[in-house]
């Protein structure tokens, strides 16, 4: 062992070097897609257009009308750190641009086939350079109007292990979407096209007034939103804070439609991330999200974006002072919508009677209307959830026993108060019962749903419930309408970012499945394809009765009644005890009686 030669130091092969760098900045498609996107932002494009095949795995092409590349720099820009957008160390410390590392062209080169066309605008012919794993050919003359095209083939083929870990080309596709919507929402004056194998699938047209902007924030995340969301404005000290804040009483139950911007950047960041959820911390529910297109201006000496290889995170250099403005601006504003008025969590737009409704021409809510959006939402809610909910819960006919009565002839005796809107608190001839109100409804509404789902009865509306869902819920519809319609629920897609529902399972109110659908489809589905069981199960849960809703003594006795005929009533469909007993001696152990 003493005898062994040292392993000598040597220089890693410029292609091994950018694959490893490729494994930094090229993970999949989209991430691809992100590159060549901020550098077509980077070079002024003002239409940007997007093709397609597999989902970006065997073909990814981006074209745009920029300032484009002159010829005889094409070989330069596939060497690593080779770039344009900084040239020395002041220029790093106040970066403007969205890319400055000069690593993904050679990274993507390395580990597909790269093909680099471009003509600069002071120039009269256009250029191609082709790129084999990193291997370059010959530059040669070719033909395009001004502007840039990077078209990337046989992503991996080189590196077969890495093209494994790929998914099928429509998760593929998805993640390309979500990316293009992330960057359209910041880049308004750019025009954006997704062609998917010769099919346009998304068409951004350029936003250069208040009305266009805020369509393409509601092609991207809905209509709803924009109906209910605050337009905001706000500056102080060099930070200037603008962009669509959603209402508390608009919220959904994952955080997938949440775009924070610093300098036009999207960035993940847990000081934004504490100071937005602190805003809310009053007026919305621990487990829901809510919704919001926000963009932070500031100085780009005061962030530091050259802290993560794929620029996805950024560093303040006064973070208290960032959380604080964020903190105080957002809360101010909520308090002053209406924000602290009491937690509705229904959301106004799935419960409207149809895709016409109508709203202001800019999507800009005024004080007067805002003002209104929660007094209907809160009427919205009582007549859309909880009249409902109870009509699923019909009343029984059984007497209210008065509180000292026993009720022997009942398993679960005789419902005597409510405790916190939560549980009820009922007393049987053996003790003391405590019920969770909504894992009992659930449990309730599961087995009658599953019961009347096998015997194919149905309730069919003669007029269609509309829910307005996002680009993403669309998407998510289009991969699991068929489970869907085995667990009852027939939809059909009404027109652009709207579904219709035609018929739907018995058991639960019609007036509630907008809400539930629109739930379902703003989360990747827990269950597996063709469990239609789970689907109900989910469905179930959604429409359950919710903490914090009261219930009078013959509401509660109709719920332990029917709870009583449901088969596996002791637990709910997650698994969590519906009812928890204490018996007479519990009770006694637990104030020493009888020592």
């Amino acid at each position: 062992m003493a005898n062994e030669q040292a392993p000598r130091v040597q220089r890693l092969d410029a292609t091994l070097a950018n694959q490893i760098a490729a494994g930094e900045v090229v993970e999949r498609p989209a991430s691809i897609l992100k590159e060549l996107l901020e550098n077509s932002l980077d070079a002024g494009a003002t239409r940007i257009t997007i093709h397609l095949e597999g989902g970006g795995m065997d073909l990814l092409s981006v074209e745009d009308d920029g300032v484009g590349i002159l010829a005889e720099d094409l070989p330069l820009a596939l060497e690593r750190h080779a770039t344009s957008k900084v040239a020395t160390w002041e220029d790093l410390q106040a970066i403007q641009t969205m890319g400055f590392r000069g690593e993904a062209l050679p990274a993507i080169a390395s580990v597909s086939r790269l093909e680099l066309l471009s003509r600069a605008r002071s120039q009269n012919q256009a250029a191609r350079l082709q790129v084999t794993g990193g291997m370059a050919a010959a530059l040669e003359p070719a033909a395009r109007a001004p502007g840039t095209t990077v078209r990337v083939a046989d992503l991996f083929f080189n590196v077969p292990a890495r093209r494994k870990f790929l998914r099928s080309p429509a998760a593929e596709l998805s993640r390309n979407q979500k990316v293009l919507r992330q960057i359209a929402l910041a880049n308004f004056p750019v025009a954006f096209q997704l062609i998917q194998n010769g099919r346009s699938l998304v068409q951004f047209p350029t936003a250069t007034d208040a009305e266009s902007r805020a369509a393409r924030v509601a092609a991207i995340m809905g209509e709803g939103f924009l109906a209910n969301a605050l337009y905001i404005e706000q500056e102080d000290q060099g930070l200037s804070l603008s962009g669509w804040l959603g209402l508390p009483t608009y919220n959904r139950a994952r955080g997938d439609e949440q775009y924070f911007y610093v300098n036009g950047r999207p960035v993940r960041d847990p000081v934004v991330s504490h100071a937005l959820r602190a805003a809310y911390n009053d007026v919305l529910f621990q487990d829901r999200h809510p919704l919001y297109a926000l963009y932070l201006e500031l100085p780009p000496g005061r962030v530091d974006v050259n802290v993560h290889p794929a620029k996805a995170e950024v560093r303040f250099r006064d973070s208290r002072e960032i959380h604080d403005f964020l903190f105080h601006t957002l809360r101010r504003v909520i308090a002053e919508q209406g924000g602290a008025q009491p937690r509705v969590t229904v959301p106004l737009q799935p419960f409207s009677q149809g895709p016409t409704a109508t709203k202001s021409p800019a999507y800009v809510p005024t004080q007067r209307s805002l003002n209104a959006a929660v007094q209907e939402s809160a009427g919205a809610y009582w007549e859309h959830l909880v009249a409902p909910v109870m009509t699923s819960v019909p009343p029984h006919d059984v007497p209210a026993a008065p509180a000292q009565e026993l009720a022997p002839n009942y398993p679960l005796g005789q419902a005597v108060g409510q405790i916190h809107a939560r549980f009820i608190l009922a007393q049987n001839s053996e003790g003391m019962i405590l019920i969770d109100q909504h894992a009992a409804h659930e449990r309730i509404l599961y087995e009658k749903m599953k019961n009347r789902s096998q015997q194919n009865e149905k309730q069919v509306f003669i007029i269609p419930e509309y829910v307005h869902v996002t680009a993403a819920q669309m998407t998510r519809f289009g991969k699991r309408q068929a489970d869907l319609q085995a667990a009852g629920l027939e939809i059909s897609v009404a027109g652009p970012g709207t579904l219709a529902i035609h018929a739907a399972p018995k058991a639960i109110a019609a007036a509630t499945y907008g809400q539930i659908v629109a739930d379902i489809l703003a989360e990747e589905p827990a269950w597996a394809e063709g469990d239609g069981d789970a689907v109900l199960a989910d469905m179930a849960c959604r429409a359950a009765i919710k903490t914090n809703h009261r219930l009078n003594l013959e509401e509660m006795n109709s719920l332990l009644r029917q709870l009583e005929a449901t088969p596996r009533f002791g637990q709910c469909n997650h698994g969590r005890p519906t009812v928890v007993h204490f018996s007479l001696a519990d009770l006694d152990r637990l104030f020493l009686r009888g020592r």
